[in-house]
């Protein structure tokens, strides 16, 4: 009998805004049986279309090129996967005064540092989240000097033994990684946490035996610059939004609330007139004027459902905050809004873009001071990120932010558009 053959499966193209992949189409390597993704980019659909005709037709006669897949992070930062406590190659045994010694220290003081979720926090205290992403960083350093320096390196490896050329080498693979310039900035600082402990008593006082000052230092990427929602797709997301859903949205415009404030604020925390709440990020006062707008939208959706003056303002359907843990259903749902929307919305970014929109109309109000940028943001006085919004406006951005600014001063204004 005729040896059967299977059809060869023709990719689709695809789009996705996830993690700005845009236009793509998903095959497996014929070599290799990998899945493999050919990427054409954020572009149009009409020159997405050009670009994959004309690989398609190669990639089924067998003349594309073999696909040479992304580094990706993770292999790129095999060295920086944070160990198991049983993983042979941190190695349980530390030679009094090790770099792993004085590690093991720092997160047990870092770890007292936590606060409880609930109440507010105290100055010099941390939250959970920021003690696991410090215990990580820590991990992904002491996994690299093993890697770099021979299983149990880091039990034994005291600080005169550290090299400049271990940290600039350490450096550059979180570079090559391709983490962003803060996440490069926040392990560094790490590492010169474990260097300063161990001047401490009760690890003999060790000093660093060259300057820190001195080393060559090397950024992650460059932070993308904030892109503010247009005012087509404001109006097209306030028209698929009840009540509940409205509300949050002015609120993040009208008073810079991302996912965690409105998952925290109580009801008796606003009136008419004003709000008072403590930030809970940064524990820092946070008050202003209520506008008129989100004061309406506020009314109601209080009206659509029965609230306590001293409970949250908004729940979830099972009753839960709306960001718990790991779970932040407001993303979500902003997720599956954008998603919906289509196409005129696939440059829309996060929920979180509302805050910033509202940062924008609020710091280019004439008469605006950095002060009262702060204390909207809910920033501490030594915050660097108000800066950021007391400039004018752009023109692309301006229809919309005039838009903003004229509908948050009516009290009579329809909601959704």
């Amino acid at each position: 009998m005729p040896t059967k053959h299977r059809k060869k499966r023709v990719p689709k193209l695809r789009y996705t805004n996830s993690q700005k992949i845009g236009w793509h189409a998903s095959y497996r390597d014929p070599e290799t049986g990998s899945p493999r993704r050919k990427r054409f980019g954020m572009v149009s659909q009409e020159e997405a279309e050009v670009m994959y005709h004309e690989w398609v037709v190669s990639h089924l006669r067998g003349e594309a090129p073999a696909a040479q897949p992304k580094p990706s992070r993770r292999k790129l930062t095999h060295q920086l996967a944070a160990p198991k406590p049983s993983d042979s190659s941190v190695g349980t045994e530390a030679v009094p005064g090790s770099l792993l010694e004085v590690t093991s220290g720092l997160l047990h003081f870092e770890q007292s540092r936590i606060a409880p979720d609930d109440g507010v926090r105290r100055k010099g205290t941390i939250t959970k989240k920021t003690y696991g992403s410090r215990e990580q960083f820590a991990q992904e350093f002491l996994k690299f000097l093993n890697t770099r320096h021979g299983q149990g390196a880091a039990g034994r490896i005291m600080l005169v033994d550290l090299q400049m050329h271990d940290i600039e080498a350490y450096n550059q693979l979180l570079v090559s990684a391709g983490y962003s310039a803060s996440q490069v900035k926040k392990r560094m600082r790490l590492v010169k946490a474990i260097i300063d402990r161990a001047g401490r008593p009760e690890y003999g006082e060790q000093l660093l035996p060259w300057n820190w000052e001195a080393r060559d230092v090397s950024h992650g990427k460059a932070s993308e610059s904030r892109k503010l929602p247009t005012l087509k797709q404001l109006k097209l997301v306030l028209s698929h939004c009840d009540a509940h859903r409205t509300a949050m949205v002015w609120m993040a415009i009208g008073c810079g609330f991302g996912q965690r404030d409105l998952a925290k604020v109580h009801v008796n925390q606003f009136d008419e007139r004003g709000y008072d709440l403590r930030r809970s990020k940064t524990g820092i006062e946070r008050y202003g004027k209520t506008p008129k707008l989100v004061w309406k939208s506020i009314l109601a959706h209080l009206e659509n459902s029965s609230h306590e003056s001293d409970s949250l303002m908004f729940r979830t359907e099972q009753g839960m905050p709306l960001v718990h843990g790991n779970s932040d259903s407001i993303g979500l749902w902003w997720q599956r809004l954008r998603k919906k929307l289509g196409k005129p919305c696939d440059s829309l970014g996060g929920f979180y873009t509302l805050r910033h929109l509202g940062a924008t109309e609020f710091g280019s109000r004439p008469g605006s001071s950095i002060g009262e940028m702060k204390r909207w943001l809910g920033h501490s006085a030594s915050s660097q990120v108000a800066d950021v919004y007391m400039k004018p406006v752009s023109p692309e951005s301006k229809d919309v932010v005039e838009w903003v600014r004229s509908s948050l001063k009516r009290s009579k204004a329809n909601l959704k558009i």
